[in-house]
């Protein structure tokens, strides 16, 4: 009887923890069931900010493009537009110009010795007009120098040097072009000649440089203009972080003209330590 008791005992006792196993395994059950709902919700959840953030990408990268095929309409724009009122200043302001100190000196050659007031008057005409034809040639030659289209990138860099040496005699340009004209893209001449003017103006302003290092060279990859000047530098960080017209649009303006046109720029400066402009494209092979 005892034996049958403690089988009665066991046997209860193993039925109890049958049920209660069977019980805590339909809770764990549901739990995974509850919880696997949960991550579905979440993975839902999580797929579609994934197709949400991924249409914003995908439309601020359309307007990144659209932004950058506007801008570089506009620099093109601008450069035709250059381009045609220096032809009107050559065409006609210089043929108006050319005639007039022509006909004065025609006048003077009829005057003889007579009239010697009405005869230094006309001389006195002829520096005036001469002087107003070289500075219509010098907004000519700003605006757009035709040179660049008659003879070409190098032709107009080592123009461009000697008047800029002119104009500031105190700067003295080394040039190292290692770079043939029929290497230059077509499309690169305007930017490269841009960034130069700018970037030589501003040494001229604000560097206090007396030498200019000028390299332009290619590899079987890249182009690559750099322009390093021996002046008094400047902090990055502080220039970059003005605002409006403290900043000043020549840093940005040459970055533009360059990323637009599918190159890099950099800028490496410190004060006291001169700066370091470079401009690098990548050539097609």
């Amino acid at each position: 009887m005892q034996q049958e008791k403690l089988r009665t005992e066991a046997e209860n006792t193993l039925r109890q923890r049958t049920l209660e196993l069977q019980q805590l395994t339909e809770t764990l059950e549901m739990r995974v069931q509850e919880r696997t709902a949960e991550l579905a919700a979440m993975n839902e959840e999580l797929k579609a900010e994934n197709e949400e953030r991924l249409r914003i990408e995908i439309e601020l990268r359309e307007s990144e493009n659209h932004l950058r095929e506007l801008s570089t309409a506009l620099l093109s724009a601008q450069e035709r537009e250059r381009k045609l009122i220096a032809q009107e200043i050559h065409d006609s302001m210089g043929a108006s110009l050319a005639a007039t100190k022509f006909k004065v000196e025609t006048a003077l050659t009829e005057l003889g010795n007579d009239s010697p007031q009405t005869r230094a008057a006309l001389e006195s005409i002829i520096p005036i007009i001469q002087g107003t034809m070289e500075e219509a040639r010098r907004i000519q030659m700003s605006l757009r120098p035709s040179m660049l289209d008659d003879l070409g990138i190098l032709a107009t860099i080592n123009w461009f040097c000697r008047q800029y040496e002119s104009i500031y005699p105190s700067i003295r340009i080394k040039k190292e072009i290692d770079v043939q004209e029929h290497e230059v893209p077509n499309s690169l001449k305007i930017v490269i000649y841009r960034v130069l003017q700018e970037a030589l103006n501003n040494i001229a302003k604000h560097s206090r440089a007396s030498v200019v290092l000028l390299f332009l060279r290619k590899n079987s990859q890249t182009m690559e203009l750099t322009i390093r000047d021996s002046g008094q530098g400047f902090d990055l960080e502080e220039a970059f972080s003005r605002k409006g017209t403290t900043r000043g649009l020549g840093l940005d303006s040459m970055r533009e003209r360059v990323e637009l046109s599918g190159g890099s720029f950099l800028i490496e400066s410190k004060k006291g330590a001169g700066t370091v402009l470079r401009a690098t494209w990548p050539l097609n092979s």
